[in-house]
């Protein structure tokens, strides 16, 4: 097996973690949604998704990926809001 292909196979495992764990978070996407609904909240917390960026740029061990750590998030909670806008 080439060097490329070993990388190519750690990249596919990392990306089944990935989905396990996204498809997870959607799950609760779902639940925050019906809070939201219940309370009469909008579905939008830019404080909120604020906090969620800042706090996984300091979890980085590697600072120097904050500013794509911040764009992954930004990807991520759109998604989750479109979610939570279809429930």
């Amino acid at each position: 097996m080439s060097e490329l292909e070993q990388y190519r196979l750690e990249i596919d495992a990392i990306d089944q973690e990935l989905t396990r764990l996204v498809e997870k978070r959607f799950e609760v996407a779902k639940k925050v949604a019906a809070y939201k609904r219940a309370h009469d909240l909008p579905v939008l917390d830019a404080s909120r998704e604020d906090i969620v960026i800042a706090r996984n740029q300091e979890r980085l061990m590697n600072p120097g990926y904050a500013a794509e750590i911040a764009d992954f998030y930004t990807a991520l909670m759109a998604v989750s809001r479109g979610i939570q806008e279809k429930e």
